[in-house]
């Protein structure tokens, strides 16, 4: 899922790079591409997002693990 994840951000970037060189340079179909940025967009916010949430479950699992192996003295 991760390598999923991330494959969707970089599309998502690239997407979003062409819809902004395609208005930069007026192209003619300006609109179709604005369109793919915003889907562009929307695959960076959810791949990022995935990659956080996972990143703070591992965080989490090393915390319960110290968790469990403590001794109050």
């Amino acid at each position: 899922m991760k390598k999923i994840a991330i494959i969707l951000t970089v599309a998502g970037a690239i997407l979003a790079i062409l819809a902004q060189y395609a208005d930069t340079n007026d192209w003619v179909l300006s609109t179709w591409f604005h369109t793919l940025g915003f889907v562009g967009y929307i695959l960076i916010i959810s791949g990022l997002a995935y990659l956080s949430v996972w990143g703070i479950h591992e965080l989490s699992k090393d915390t319960k693990a110290s968790m469990r192996n403590y001794r109050h003295k």
